[in-house]
């Protein structure tokens, strides 16, 4: 099975100036070939490479044979595959308000810049503290992981917008299977807890995070109010990002301990195929929180989903239009309780975590219907 890797990249002045034209020349590919297949109404990765050969032989674009060949190759696999979902979108009638996923050009303003290059021939080497990239040698790196023998397939150079670099490694690895435990479980997510378990194991969304999108407001503001393209204003912005890094890496430990713990714990899981937008509007949220709640959550089932197929176990989604919230989970009656975290039935008169039994719900769900 393929898995990434993310270690950090402390590459000199002079590497981080070849980094720079990399990521100009993997930019200009894909600019250049999007308006070449949108005048020509060819989408052929084919006669692209053919197309991309006779550029370098040309003497205003010959310096795209100082760049890895594999980054320029990557960029029209990138191109191409945008072109495909949005053909796909087409096919299935998929519109959203702003229309089709039509491929865009890629500004040289975006905060992040990537490029891609392959494994072939020993061009790719990751030593004790150094990584040999291709055309940039040995780039000093930091990383907690064993790469003994293991056989790399492609690694993803990116600049993040604190002008941070980082390489994603993706490589072949022999997956440990887990010991079986033969237990199922019910599993409720929401805005007030994050996950809630059919064994009333809850886990709150970080407190963490509140402080750290105050501070992202606050500083929003002040970078609001300076001048445009002054220096004060790009410390702000790298100040800024460097706070939004801090909280997606908060986000992504805090996800990644939850989703171990519960791959670890249960063999098939039950979730609501949910939307997500949907489940935030219904909640009385505040505006600066929809967005951090959404990437919780979207990122928690993706997670999931990648470690269940990874370590064979089974995620089964129920009907995202089942009530589990206004369904008592001992009678199967459904009532609707408003503006209360406690669900109360009037008809047995139970009473329980409103969150709880929806997670007992989704369990008795899953279990009859799958």
């Amino acid at each position: 099975m393929q898995k990434g890797i993310k270690i950090r990249l402390y590459p000199n002045k002079e590497q981080i100036n070849k980094m720079n034209s990399f990521f100009g020349c993997r930019r200009y590919v894909y600019n250049y070939f999007l308006d070449y297949s949108t005048s020509n109404k060819d989408y052929s990765y084919y006669s692209w490479s053919k197309e991309l050969t006779s550029l370098k032989q040309k003497e205003d674009t010959s310096f795209l044979k100082e760049v890895d060949k594999f980054v320029l190759q990557n960029s029209l696999k990138d191109l191409k595959t945008s072109y495909n979902n949005f053909f796909i979108d087409i096919k299935k009638e998929f519109k959203s308000k702003k229309g089709f996923n039509k491929p865009k050009y890629v500004s040289k303003k975006n905060t992040y810049q990537s490029f891609r290059t392959n494994y072939t021939n020993n061009n790719i080497e990751i030593l004790s503290k150094h990584i040999k990239l291709p055309k940039l040698g040995l780039i000093k790196c930091k990383y907690h992981y064993s790469f003994n023998d293991v056989k790399i397939i492609s690694v993803t150079v990116t600049r993040t917008p604190s002008n941070k670099y980082y390489a994603s490694i993706i490589h072949e690895v022999d997956i440990n299977p887990l010991v079986k435990t033969n237990k199922e479980v019910g599993i409720d997510v929401g805005v007030r807890n994050l996950v809630t378990t059919s064994d009333n194991v809850i886990y709150v969304n970080p407190l963490k995070l509140d402080k750290i999108e105050k501070k992202i407001t606050r500083l929003q503001r002040r970078i609001s109010k300076t001048k445009i393209d002054s220096s004060n204003r790009k410390k702000l912005r790298i100040k800024k990002a460097k706070i939004e890094e801090h909280k997606v890496n908060i986000i992504n430990d805090y996800i990644h301990k939850i989703t171990s713990s519960l791959i670890k714990e249960y063999d098939t899981l039950y979730i609501e195929d949910l939307n997500i937008k949907e489940l935030i509007t219904k909640q009385v949220v505040k505006r600066n929180k929809r967005k951090l709640i959404s990437t919780c959550i979207g990122r928690l089932i993706k997670v999931l989903e990648y470690k269940a197929k990874m370590y064979d176990k089974q995620i089964h989604k129920i009907d995202r239009y089942y009530p589990s919230s206004k369904t008592c989970s001992r009678c199967n009656n459904t009532y609707e309780v408003k503006d209360s975290r406690i669900y109360q039935c009037p008809y047995c008169s139970l009473k329980i975590d409103r969150d709880y039994n929806a997670s007992l719900n989704i369990l008795h769900y899953g279990q009859n219907h799958n």
